[in-house]
């Protein structure tokens, strides 16, 4: 697949589901839950932050600029060779604590990590589109895979027409191996029917078949077919951590994946729908979620931050002339993230900070005994006025974080 090809259909949601993505480092591709794959990003034997950051940082660059392997590989080679990430070394394994000789980076290795990551990438954001585009198009075609070498498995799925929310892509939507190029295409129920589907046709059975994890000592049960720790859809994983966030079933998320929830839901349409108001009176949404110790410091019992369709309202419509849409919404939620500096006010908080190359100053509200932070306002800052503000907060003892 080329470069152009994989990153033309959904740019921003392929960006979005890999920056999300929380660093976590591991010694081997076993330790991680396929699943977790989905809100996690790692590389197995990059132990030490900084090679991880690195990759990440080129992974990130080939996403976002359609850098094709090539250069891919010409610009992170000679980082991880001064780093001493290159070549087969001694590690010990954090599992045991024995000695182990392991491959680090190589020409191999990083076409595997370049490979995985733009592919996941690419495929959860084309589910993203898919769920936003049923109504119309309300199936899934399996495409023939673009691999020189196919695997007859998965040729023998190409053809398979099933509707978008069928449980089959739950375990069969592509990519389903490492190096697997199979596709599908989204097509409307026309086109289904002229293809071979009936009402009632349900999906393949699926075969299961034992795998033992060595690492972990359990058996677990993979679709034929479909390589250990493939048998999964990143993109709805993604959208049913969103979503179970969003209607407050927040009992088995994770800190990480409460934040991965909140970036997911401020990044997707429900963002315009209630700058437009095309949600009921009363509606908000969690934009942002305040560090621990921000909480802390301001004795609230939440971390979540809301928008409300009220606020929003009130900010884009009755202060046009301030020329603010969506966009800016979400730079100044990425603030709230990685703020310069948190100061106390006297309904609440005021964060300053840099999102889209630009200072924002955003106003939040603690409300309801302390329940509940709100976003009331936010404004685009003058360098100099903002690190002015920020230095007066320093010397009346106002700054929290």
């Amino acid at each position: 697949m080329s470069t152009d090809d994989l990153f033309k259909t959904a740019p921003d949601e392929v960006v979005r589901y890999f920056r999300a993505k929380r660093s976590l480092p591991s010694f081997d591709w076993r330790d991680v839950a396929p699943e977790e794959h989905a809100f996690s990003w790692t590389v197995a034997k990059s132990m030490e932050n900084d090679i991880l950051e690195d990759i990440r940082s080129a992974v990130d660059d080939a996403i976002v600029n359609r850098v094709p392997f090539e250069t891919f590989q010409q610009q992170l080679t000679p980082i991880l060779q001064q780093k001493g990430w290159w070549g087969r070394h001694v590690q010990e394994d954090p599992k045991d604590g024995a000695l182990k000789v392991v491959q680090l980076g190589s020409p191999r290795r990083l076409r595997t990590i370049y490979w995985a990551n733009t592919r996941t990438a690419h495929a959860a954001g084309e589910w993203e589109r898919t769920q936003r585009n049923k109504r119309f198009l309300p199936f899934l075609l399996y495409t023939l895979s673009r691999a020189e070498r196919r695997r007859k498995e998965h040729e023998g799925w190409v053809g398979i027409v099933l509707p978008v929310d069928d449980p089959w892509w739950d375990t069969h939507y592509p990519p389903n191996g490492w190096g697997c190029q199979c596709g599908v295409r989204q097509i409307s129920e026309r086109e289904a029917r002229r293809l071979g589907w009936e009402d009632g046709m349900e999906g393949p059975q699926v075969i299961m078949r034992s795998w033992k994890n060595k690492r972990s000592g359990t058996t677990e049960l993979v679709p034929m077919g479909i390589d250990p720790g493939w048998a999964s859809n990143p993109g709805k994983h993604r959208a049913l951590n969103a979503s179970e966030f969003l209607y407050g079933k927040l009992s088995g998320l994770t800190e990480s994946r409460r934040r991965v929830a909140i970036e997911d839901i401020v990044g997707s349409p429900l963002m315009h729908a209630l700058a437009e108001q095309r949600v009921p009176k009363g509606s908000f949404l969690p934009v942002a979620q305040l560090s621990r110790s921000v909480v802390q410091a301001a004795d609230a019992r939440t971390s979540t931050v809301r928008l409300s369709v009220d606020s929003a309202s009130h900010i884009l419509h009755e202060h046009a002339a301030r020329g603010l849409d969506v966009s800016d919404f979400r730079e100044a939620v990425a603030v709230l993230t990685a703020p310069a500096a948190v100061v106390r006010s006297s309904a609440g908080l005021v964060v300053l900070g840099i999102a889209g190359g630009k200072w924002w100053k955003v106003a939040l509200k603690l409300a309801n005994d302390r329940q509940e932070w709100w976003l009331v306002s936010f404004h685009r800052k003058k360098e100099k006025a903002a690190l002015s503000a920020i230095r007066s907060a320093k010397k009346g003892g106002r700054i929290v974080e």
